[in-house]
């Protein structure tokens, strides 16, 4: 009896074993993958927005895609630099290193840069604009691990019009990494991934598309009342180009003149976007991306909107024609993928570089909200003149950047301070700040577990070489402002991601979805291991198969 149904469960593990390999079989594996990330880009767009789309783009991918609008990036410092390593290597800043634009490191005693490193040169012009590696960037991304499971054969490239996104969306072992030059409106790379500068890019280059986008005028593709905003084009508190010029049209060819280089306007605008798709086309033709057996990969990141933010905001004009353009790019591409590559041969993910938010005063006058502007300047200036007070006058801080407070370890040390006791007062004064909610001081995020949510964020992104000493939490709707620099800052960790392609199941994706959950998602869909640092899951429902 006991030999029977012995029997009985082996014949059941093979057929069961049969019937997944037989599923693994028929789910066809894409020739490419294509990534789109897009900055400054909210949940509420894709609704707000929706029906204006053309049918083609966002409408194509999130109606035939698996989509959530409520995926959750719980970071502390939300800007590209932490969001794209975040995204394509699956774990977040507290593993991943890159804890912003830019951190303290006590060793050297020097800043640290993301992505600038001297050591490797521009190719493709003679600025220091491409002087980039990712050697900051401490886990394998998507594409390296493509490559790794290829015995590198297959072709990884990222595209995007500024270095951060570009270098770390392909990651170390990629075959190119391409970004706008802002001094000559050219594509560069670093001599980090490849010895000569590609001739195809040379005669990319020689179109001169940059100085063709920049001679239009961006006017409105729709009649004004076809927009979805309660703001009228020149809302009063919408500062505009340069604080001055805030409604359509806009003739670039004269907004050109109040920059050093005319190309930084370019970032600025639709076209900006426009010239990302045009060499994604460019590129894809001349790499011949999508054509053998080994999968490719191509991270596109449309960053324009990143720009445009500072001056025109989330329920402007300009916004919504920026997205209406966009969806007509994405339109573009996707015809184009499915004229070179076929439909059933390449998937697309579309997710957010990083979001966006409404400035004070906005909130202010429109929704009544207690908020205002945070001054780290006057916050740093109070907090210099507190430490002196209590430890002596002293040079005690050495940096304060993107809402954290570098401290001096070695003049601590040497008056025989306790690093956590001064840690512990700085963020106790810290926290009587209006606008903050929260100062975290080192010692105690080493020392804990944090339960609560809101300090989940601080957890995820604190890394202990490079991370500062006290972390801030601002209050929600509260916005830092230099004291001379513009900045990128978002609170908003809601964003939307979409998977499209053969053997993708369409629909609302119900799990629960983190940013770190894309890569491990992908690998799955790909049936390849994702890298060995990933800490996101795998989320199931977007695949038929599963």
């Amino acid at each position: 009896m006991g030999r029977f149904f012995l029997s009985i469960l082996i014949i059941a593990l093979t057929l069961g074993l049969q019937a997944q390999t037989n599923q693994l079989k028929s789910a066809k594996t894409p020739k490419l993958v294509v990534g789109i990330t897009i900055d400054h880009l909210r949940s509420d767009y894709v609704t707000r927005y929706w029906d204006t789309f053309q049918e083609g783009g966002f409408k194509r991918l999130f109606e035939n895609g698996a989509y959530s609008l409520n995926a959750r990036l719980d970071i502390h410092n939300i800007r590209t630099s932490t969001v794209i390593p975040t995204i394509y290597t699956g774990s977040y800043p507290a593993e991943h290193g890159i804890v912003g634009d830019k951190w303290y490191k006590h060793l050297t005693k020097k800043e640290i840069d993301a992505i600038n490193d001297d050591f490797y040169l521009t190719l493709g012009s003679d600025s220091k604009n491409g002087n980039m590696s990712a050697n900051m960037l401490k886990m394998y991304t998507l594409g390296d691990a493509m490559k790794e499971i290829s015995n590198f054969r297959s072709k990884v490239y990222s595209v995007a019009l500024n270095p951060v996104a570009a270098v770390l969306s392909a990651g170390h072992a990629a075959d190119g990494a391409f970004w706008l030059d802002p001094l000559n409106g050219k594509m560069i790379s670093s001599s980090y991934y490849m010895e000569n500068f590609p001739d195809w890019v040379m005669n990319f280059n020689e179109r001169h598309l940059a100085d063709y986008y920049l001679e239009q005028k961006w006017e409105p593709l729709l009649p004004p009342s076809s927009y979805k905003t309660d703001f009228e084009d020149a809302y009063i508190l919408e500062k505009g180009f340069w604080k001055k010029w805030n409604t359509f049209p806009y003739d670039l060819s004269k907004l050109t003149e109040m920059v050093k280089s005319k190309y930084q306007l370019l970032a600025a605008t639709p076209y900006g976007n426009k010239f990302v798709k045009e060499f994604a086309f460019y590129l894809i033709d001349q790499q011949v991306l999508g054509n053998d057996a080994d999968i490719d990969l191509l991270n596109l990141t449309f960053t324009s909107m990143d720009f445009a933010n500072k001056w025109f905001t989330p329920s402007s004009v300009e916004t919504h024609d920026m997205y209406l353009r966009l969806d007509q790019d994405i339109t573009s591409l996707l015809n184009y993928l499915d004229r070179k590559i076929g439909k059933e041969n390449y998937m697309v993910f579309l997710t957010a570089a990083s979001t966006g938010g409404y400035p004070p005063d906005v909130l202010k006058e429109e929704m009544n909200l207690p908020c205002s502007d945070f001054s780290p300047h006057s916050a740093m200036a109070l907090l210099r003149a507190y430490l002196n007070a209590v430890y002596g006058v002293g040079e005690w801080i050495l940096m304060y950047n993107e809402e954290q407070v570098f401290l001096n370890h070695e003049l601590i040390e040497e008056k025989e301070i306790k690093l956590d006791d001064m840690q512990q007062k700085t963020a106790l004064f810290l926290n009587q700040f209006e606008g903050i909610k929260a100062a975290v001081p080192a010692s105690l995020i080493e020392l804990s577990n944090f339960d609560n949510r809101r300090f989940q964020i601080i957890e995820n992104s604190y890394c202990i070489q490079r991370s500062g000493d006290v972390m801030l939490i601002l209050e929600e709707g509260w916005y830092p402002v230099p004291r001379y620099n513009e900045v990128e800052y978002s609170a908003e960790n809601r964003f939307p991601v979409v998977f499209y392609g053969a053997n993708i199941k369409p629909g609302i994706l119900d799990t629960p979805i983190e940013a770190i959950d894309i890569l491990p998602t992908l690998c799955n869909y790909l049936n390849i291991l994702p890298p060995d640092g990933a800490k996101g899951k795998v989320v199931k429902s977007v695949f038929w198969y599963n």
